[in-house]
């Protein structure tokens, strides 16, 4: 855990009446990086929602999907969030707060009022969410390994049938 990202109770926030700001600067235990995590959250409690803006940056170390290669990338995240304090999360609950339930920018998440935010949680989902689905090393990807190919045959030790097929096409491919 990163020193001062200790779960805060959200009635604590809201007694503040303020902004809390927390400098962040740590390894999170969820995520292995490189380089610590910096940068810096803020939370506000409003009412029925809870303001929660952060910007934070780490470097991760990556294996390539295609050529199994290690290679850095770079998580950076910027971003706002409201968070709808409460158990009613109806339209006609939003609504009355003040808040449009169907447009894009609103309310996606909700949090029980008697609860904890968590800035240390919210800060490994938020890079969490900068990370590709794929993991490719760059355009210059030499892709998978290819045997060596010394123009000895293929040994002919038993094929598993799963590759038989496969076998046989890189015969034929090769006989033509």
């Amino acid at each position: 855990m990163i020193p001062g990202l200790e779960p805060v109770p959200l009635r604590d926030l809201q007694a503040l009446g303020a902004p809390r700001v927390w400098e962040v600067e740590g390894m999170l235990e969820d995520l292995e990086s490189l380089t610590p995590v910096r940068g810096e959250l803020q939370a506000e409690h409003r009412g029925n929602v809870l303001e929660v803006s952060g910007e934070l940056q780490t470097i991760v170390s990556l294996c390539c999907d295609r050529c199994l290669g290690q290679f850095n990338q770079s998580l950076k995240v910027k971003t706002e969030e409201l968070i709808w304090l409460g158990d009613d999360q109806s339209s006609d609950a939003m609504a009355e707060a003040g808040f449009d339930p169907d447009s894009p920018d609103g309310l996606i998440e909700s949090m029980d009022p008697r609860s904890s935010f968590e800035p240390e949680r919210w800060a490994f989902e938020h890079l969490s969410l900068q990370r590709s689905v794929v993991n490719r090393c760059g355009n210059d990807c030499p892709g998978p390994p290819q045997p060596e190919n010394t123009g000895a045959a293929m040994p002919s030790a038993p094929i598993d049938p799963r590759w038989q097929a496969l076998q046989q096409l890189r015969e034929s491919s090769n006989n033509a």
